[in-house]
């Protein structure tokens, strides 16, 4: 009787010490958060090794005249889902100009996907993402309620856009074209864009007019700027995010 009672005691202790093996902390990924399903929502501040490499693909792109295509719009979502703050909030704003440049919604998506993923302050202002916001907001924002000629004239322009988006260029611009007639000949309130290096007859100047005609910052249309350069664009920016958590860093 006394060895069962052994035997069995043993075995209890052995259950014990197996389950505070089970219970031993495993080490932790603090990146990714306490939910750790949701870590790839949230972005390191950075900056981070894949960074250059990320940069390096946009100014390739830039350099081959192919920013706007289809092909660099998929490597653009691998950068932006990969990349850390410092590198979204500075790709930000230099893409969505950009696509209102290139005529090409799918830029601007993925500078408004970029613009999200960016949660510190410091950057946030660094990269001038509120007009970026803004704009994301101007271009696809909720219907309007109101029925009176200028806003039905800023709700047909954000359809044309909506049908830019869709590839379905020709029915965009004839939209586009009549919302244009409607605000001039009945809202008095409207006027023209600022001057903007963007080709009057282009798709661009269809975004162009969406964005001024419903309250977008002038930044985000080029106003009274030159043609874009993308890839030192994103550089400048990117030293002024670094400089920027430094900063914060430096100053707690």
């Amino acid at each position: 009787m006394p060895k069962n009672i052994l035997i069995l005691s043993l075995a209890a202790l052995l259950a014990c010490a197996h389950e505070d093996t089970a219970q031993l902390p495993t080490e932790r990924d603090w990146d990714k958060g306490l939910d750790a399903t949701r870590g790839p929502q949230i972005a390191p501040v950075g900056p981070i090794d894949s960074d250059q490499s990320g940069f390096n693909y946009i100014r390739r792109r830039e350099q081959d005249r192919d920013l706007g295509s289809r092909m660099t719009a998929t490597g653009l979502d691998e950068i932006i889902a990969s990349s850390s703050q410092v590198l979204a909030s500075a790709m930000a704003l230099p893409l969505l100009r950009a696509g209102v440049f290139y005529g090409q919604p799918r830029l601007i998506e993925r500078a408004c996907t970029s613009a999200k993923r960016v949660t510190h302050s410091a950057l946030r202002a660094s990269g001038n993402l509120d007009a970026v916001l803004q704009g994301c907001a101007a271009l696809a924002g909720p219907k309007s309620s109101s029925s009176d000629s200028c806003s039905d004239g800023k709700q047909k322009l954000r359809d044309a856009y909506g049908l830019l988006a869709a590839d379905k260029g020709a029915e965009a611009g004839r939209a586009a074209a009549d919302a244009v007639r409607q605000l001039r000949d009945r809202c008095a309130k409207m006027t023209a864009p600022l001057r903007s290096p963007v080709d009057p007859g282009s798709k661009g100047f269809l975004i162009v007019w969406t964005l001024h005609a419903n309250d977008a910052p002038p930044v985000t249309y080029l106003a009274g700027e030159p043609a874009p350069n993308t890839a030192d664009a994103i550089n400048d920016a990117f030293l002024r995010g670094v400089q920027a958590v430094r900063t914060v860093a430096h100053n707690p």
